[in-house]
């Protein structure tokens, strides 16, 4: 994963890749990426990620099981759990919960939409979310939205 450089991962761009085991074989199917939201000036912290196995049952991998993550394959490490994942009351969902939502920017009140959201790994090895891409919402008289890609932003959603 991060060998000395700092690595972003675009969690919009996970969605839907291929988990293989070390040996290459496949686990399954990213679903979700699982955050937990923190109080004060911390960034929310990624737990793990929902994988989809046959016969259409999603799982839990904690990320620390995660050994390396590319465009095209996400490689885990050791067993996994087969245990149905059950959302915690603490926990948010990236994929399902933030993507594509109407938020509004607290300083300018600005509405934007949730394009995209990125995490990058610490120097302790844990992983944070990082960046949000917003795009602003079409006007009747322009053709493209303006996207911005945000790290200091406050937000309220609506």
């Amino acid at each position: 994963m991060a060998t000395g450089t700092t690595t972003r991962v675009f969690l919009a761009r996970l969605a839907g890749i291929t988990v293989l085991d070390p040996n290459a074989d496949q686990v399954g199917r990213v679903r979700d990426v699982v955050i937990v939201l923190r109080t004060g000036a911390q960034p929310p912290r990624v737990l793990g990620i929902v994988v989809e196995v046959q016969p259409r049952r999603r799982v839990f991998v904690p990320i620390g099981q995660v050994t390396s993550i590319d465009a095209d394959a996400v490689i885990v490490r050791g067993r996994i759990n087969l245990r149905r994942f059950e959302r915690r009351p603490s926990e948010t969902l990236v994929i399902t919960e933030l993507l594509d939502r109407r938020v509004t920017f607290v300083d300018d009140g600005v509405p934007v939409d949730v394009v995209d959201v990125a995490m990058e790994q610490s120097r302790t090895r844990d992983w944070f979310i990082t960046r949000v891409a917003v795009r602003t919402p079409v006007g009747s008289f322009r053709r493209r939205a303006d996207r911005r890609l945000g790290r200091r932003h406050r937000v309220r959603t609506r």
